[in-house]
């Protein structure tokens, strides 16, 4: 049932089971959308307030559910703007416990606490960006706060903070995914937006994410629509690079390691097919693939199984992500185990950072 409903979700071909079930979810459709427009005109007739930090404050979020990259852009932007400023990244700590108080990740220095306590992604970025407060929370007005009191932060960034209404943003980083911008166009449950699509023009910046899986052509119909919804907005284009293979005993090699190797993709992302291309592009021959859903909480026994289909697929290598070793970190690892270490590439980065800090080129 979950892959149908992604499937029609996404305006893939799903026959008449999934017309059904997109016809059966649209009640629950209209609810939320009138509940969402309940809320915002509220907010416009000054019943609801957004709380101002005292403090730059940049969102990077998405329309849509699902992984766009948002966590990849955030790390680039907060490791560039760090050389200037004081930053912070607050996160909502999905996969963690930590609910409306607010945890400290990392003050700067690395990581602070477990990865299950924060949730992976928080954890990631801890331990990739030296010198910048990593912060969970459900409430991240209470966790904004603490970053600029206790840690001085003076430009924060919102990890999935589009739809976070009530904080108030000097500049909303939208991602737009190129493989599938919009899903069916229908707003959650029938759907993959989290709001209709005209909330685009709330973006200062739009960034098209795996920009190199779609040809020019449907890029630049993509930039036509894009520019039409946020006329107002400057438009990127991104997609991640491979950079590094990690090894279990902690070396590593250039990424080129990857090419002619026979490997199996095994992850639990929120888009699992972009990992896939990811190792297509790296030159390797992906002979099989493990997909789990975002976050999971991987045991000693999935991933012994895990092995065990890479051994019978013939493949020389099981390739995960960097967000998944987060959440092996205290299994034993299969010998055959190989972590890809990926950057997000941003044409015109240098422009999106300036956008990000305030200035005007």
């Amino acid at each position: 049932m979950r892959d149908l409903w992604i499937a029609a979700a996404r305006g893939e071909p799903a026959g008449l089971a999934g017309q059904l079930l997109v016809a059966g979810l649209t009640p629950l459709e209209l609810l939320y959308r009138f509940g969402l427009a309940v809320y915002l005109a509220a907010e416009r007739l000054g019943l609801r307030r957004r709380e101002q930090l005292n403090a730059r404050v940049v969102s990077i979020g998405n329309l849509t559910l699902g992984g766009t990259g948002k966590t990849g852009v955030t790390e680039a932007l907060a490791r560039r703007l760090s050389r200037e400023r004081r930053c912070a990244v607050l996160l909502r700590g999905y996969g963690g416990q930590e609910g409306h108080q607010g945890l400290i990740v990392s003050d700067g220095s690395g990581p602070l606490v477990d990865w299950r306590q924060c949730g992976d992604e928080a954890a990631l970025l801890a331990a990739n960006l030296p010198g910048v407060a990593i912060l969970t929370g459900k409430d991240r007005r209470v966790t904004g706060r603490m970053a600029i009191q206790r840690m001085g932060a003076e430009l924060v960034l919102l990890d999935d903070g589009l739809q976070y209404w009530q904080l108030h943003r000097d500049l909303d980083v939208v991602l737009v995914d190129a493989r599938s911008p919009f899903g069916n166009g229908r707003v959650m449950p029938a759907g993959m937006l989290r709001e209709p699509a005209g909330g685009l023009r709330r973006a200062g910046a739009v960034v098209i994410s795996h920009a190199n899986e779609v040809g020019a052509e449907e890029r630049e119909r993509l930039r036509r629509t894009v520019r039409r919804l946020a006329p107002g907005a400057e438009v990127f284009e991104a997609w991640y690079s491979p950079v590094r293979v990690a090894f279990p005993d902690g070396r590593e090699e250039p990424a080129d390691a990857l090419r002619g190797m026979r490997v199996m993709a095994f992850c639990g992302i929120g888009s699992p097919a972009s990992f896939s291309a990811t190792l297509k592009d790296a030159g390797a021959d992906v002979v099989a693939e493990w997909f789990l859903p975002d976050h999971h909480p991987f045991s000693q026994q999935e991933l012994d199984g895990a092995a065990k289909i890479a051994e019978d697929a013939g493949a020389e290598w099981m390739v995960t992500t960097a967000k998944d070793a987060v959440r092996l970190s205290g299994l034993r690892m299969p010998e055959r185990l190989r972590v890809l270490k990926a950057e997000m590439v941003i044409d015109g980065f240098e422009r999106l950072t300036a956008l990000a800090a305030g200035g005007s080129g």
